[in-house]
């Protein structure tokens, strides 16, 4: 049946005239093509950049040893504009640099400035002066000033003390002693050798430190001539080590000792510390109290 309808169907389609419809006639300009960005040939197969999108012939924009670098591959074009970026922020950066240099070259000026007008830098508050000496120093207190005193210690057994215990890491370390040597011996040389070899040992055991030596106070038992030449010597030995040195006799007055002649008073020991915090605080040239 179906086949004598479709017979029927096919005579009166020829007998009317009627033609059969084969569909809509697509011109082969409106198909769409996509060429290679840079030979403008057809691309059948190619690569599109990961950045502009456009499409390539792997050929013609090299893509093989690109991918296999990265994974991911980029034109010419779109590569040399990150170039572009790249360069302009490297010559930002640099713009910044050389503002930052200008600036802190000012800051600098501004600090030698300060230096120069006597303006100082308050130190860190960890920082220790330690102070190793006999009794004159016994009352002095300074705050970041730990004093360690050794009643009637001369020269030679303070280069014990300084080898046997543990005085820890201060940032400045000054030595007062010598005077109970002056009245035991009447060779300054040979007080001069122990001098020596306590600053060397000094030297050793705080090699971050700086060292000072505190020369000897006048007296009542010892002259005024013989302490000079004890703090002539004491100075040559300091420079010859490369440690510095001062002489509290500037600072000390008359009416600063105590009633035996011998030990600073209350008045005098506050003195002494007020050296002696120079000398910790800044480490650098101490004044006369006069100057």
């Amino acid at each position: 049946n179906m086949l004598l309808c479709a017979a029927a169907l096919a005579i009166v389609l020829e007998i009317g005239g009627v033609e059969q419809n084969t569909g809509p006639v697509v011109k082969a300009e409106n198909i769409l093509q996509v060429l290679c960005s840079r030979c403008e040939r057809n691309l059948k197969s190619g690569t599109q950049c990961d950045t502009c999108g456009r499409w390539f012939h792997n050929s013609c924009g090299n893509v093989r040893a690109q991918m296999a670098e990265s994974g991911k591959w980029s034109c010419e074009r779109c590569r040399w504009g990150r170039l572009r970026q790249l360069e302009e922020k490297l010559e930002n950066a640099m713009q910044q640099i050389e503002e930052l240099k200008r600036k802190n070259s000012a800051l600098e000026d501004q600090l030698r400035g300060a230096v120069a007008r006597g303006d100082t830098v308050q130190r860190q508050q960890d920082a220790e002066c330690l102070v190793l000496g006999h009794s004159i120093i016994r009352n002095v207190e300074v705050e970041h000033m730990r004093v360690q005193c050794f009643p009637g210690i001369r020269t030679e057994q303070l280069q014990r003390v300084i080898d046997n215990r543990d005085l820890g890491a201060p940032d400045t370390v000054v030595i007062h002693v010598g005077t109970n040597d002056l009245r035991r011996t009447g060779n300054l040389d040979y007080v001069m050798g122990d001098v020596y070899a306590l600053v060397k040992k000094a030297k050793t055991k705080f090699p971050q430190a700086t060292l000072v030596l505190s020369g000897a106070l006048r007296r009542r038992d010892v002259s005024w001539r013989r302490i000079g030449a004890f703090n002539y010597r004491y100075g040559w030995v300091a420079r010859s080590l490369g440690v510095k040195c001062v002489d509290p006799n500037s600072w000390i007055e008359d009416w600063d000792f105590g009633r035996d002649g011998l030990h600073i008073n209350s008045s005098g020991a506050r003195k002494l510390g007020q050296l002696y915090s120079r000398v910790c605080d800044f480490g650098g040239r101490v004044q006369n109290r006069n100057e």
